[in-house]
């Protein structure tokens, strides 16, 4: 009788430190179609990658982990609602983030820089690129009547990387 009672004492406790951490926060993993479908598990994915994504991006939503060959890639949304991908390598550790967001999110700074030379410019897409020991990296893609161009703006210094003409039919 007495084994009975701390077994159900024993499954209550247990049950309310479960439910007690799922109130608390969202558990990041529960997005895991990719890993499924390449009959990948959870336990792939390294801890030291999971504890710094989880001190990177707490405001992350719709995570999706997924093992490659060289580690550990996380698709998910920002609290801006940007679309963003962090990269880990095989022993966990980071290697980028690239964020992507419209004009209207972009660094009023970065905007500026960008403006002052393409005026007449439409900014259609802003990649955002976080590295370690890096200073940040915008790819600002423009596009006008005539051409588009993706630009490389670091430390406000502004390179063009890609130019291409639209071709009329």
């Amino acid at each position: 009788m007495k084994n009975v009672i701390v077994t159900c004492i024993a499954s209550f406790l247990v049950a309310g430190q479960v439910s007690a951490q799922q109130a608390s926060r969202p558990i990041l993993t529960e997005n895991i179609q990719s890993l499924h479908a390449n009959t990948r598990y959870i336990n792939k994915i390294h801890v030291k990658a999971m504890r710094d994504f989880l001190k990177r991006d707490k405001t992350a939503t719709n995570t999706d982990w997924m093992v490659v060959e060289t580690g550990v890639v996380v698709k998910y949304t920002d609290k801006k609602n940007s679309r963003c991908r962090t990269v880990y390598n095989c022993r966990g550790e980071f290697s980028y983030t690239v964020r992507q967001y419209a004009e209207s999110n972009m660094d009023r700074d970065v905007r500026a820089i960008v403006k002052s030379q393409y005026y007449d410019y439409t900014i259609t897409l802003v990649e955002q690129i976080e590295q370690p020991a890096k200073p940040l990296v915008y790819v600002v893609h423009l596009e006008d009547a005539t051409s588009l161009k993706n630009i490389l703006v670091s430390e406000r210094d502004i390179e063009v990387i890609e130019e291409y003409n639209k071709a009329w039919p």
